[in-house]
């Protein structure tokens, strides 16, 4: 393992071995599965050159990695793509030449993911929030483009919330209505609490609709009901699922 990783390659590269070993696999192994997952390119030989970090002359790395060989790699291993370059627990700040690096690789892990705003490390050892122009006294704020920007990941979080929230509410009202009975207070009480849920997915939805983003499908009695109750700013966009039949 490179005791000091120079740059974003290197750390990738030791995390590949080490998820690699971990897994007892050697190089041609973990060419083999690549391959399996469509990668063949993928080669023993293209994997110990990542691995080893090969340099020329002047130190440099003969080969990086790519995103597309870095997601590879991932599945292949079945890690999660960014703790190869950003593995929490391992250090304490990122190794990237560009500002962000020196970043600890959870900050970084959060910028990445939109959760976080462009930073960067100042030499009195504190992280600061990049405000600087994007192109010169001229240009754009780089936190506020980053605010513009990054908000639809914020949506997606929200919608993923929302959808687990419902599921579950949905399937309690489901249950205590099929116990209970339709007039039962447990029955009133958990659909209200479905309702108030439908109610969160349907705001997610709207703000999706606003960003101009593509809202997903869903069963039509969550969609039926979002419809019934006027939740949906434009109820025509959100269609219903229909599972695909199985033409074998």
């Amino acid at each position: 393992m490179h005791s000091d990783p120079q740059n974003l390659s290197d750390l990738a590269a030791d995390q590949i071995r080490k998820h690699r070993t971990r897994l007892g696999l050697n190089r041609e192994q973990l060419a083999e599965e690549c391959a399996r997952v469509g990668a063949p390119e993928l080669t023993y030989a293209a994997i110990t050159n990542i691995e080893t970090g090969r340099r020329d002359k002047d130190g440099k790395r003969r080969r990086e990695i790519t995103i597309d060989e870095l997601l590879t790699f991932a599945y292949a291993l079945g890690v999660p793509p960014l703790l190869l370059m950003l593995p929490l627990g391992d250090m304490d700040a990122t190794p990237s030449p560009a500002r962000w690096g020196g970043l600890h690789p959870y900050y970084a892990w959060r910028w990445i993911t939109g959760e976080e705003p462009p930073a960067f490390l100042h030499t009195d050892g504190r992280i600061y929030v990049d405000s600087e122009k994007i192109g010169g006294a001229e240009g754009h704020s780089r936190i506020g483009v980053w605010r513009e920007v990054a908000a639809p990941t914020e949506v997606y979080r929200e919608l993923q919330t929302a959808q687990a929230l419902l599921k579950r509410a949905s399937g309690h009202h489901h249950f205590t209505q099929a116990r209970h009975g339709d007039d039962a207070e447990q029955t009133l009480t958990a659909r209200r609490a479905y309702l108030d849920c439908l109610q969160e997915l349907a705001k997610a939805l709207n703000s999706m609709m606003q960003y101009g983003l593509r809202v997903p499908s869903y069963s039509a009695k969550w969609v039926n009901d979002m419809r019934e109750f006027e939740m949906l700013d434009h109820p025509e966009a959100v269609e219903i699922f229909e599972p695909k039949e199985n033409t074998d």
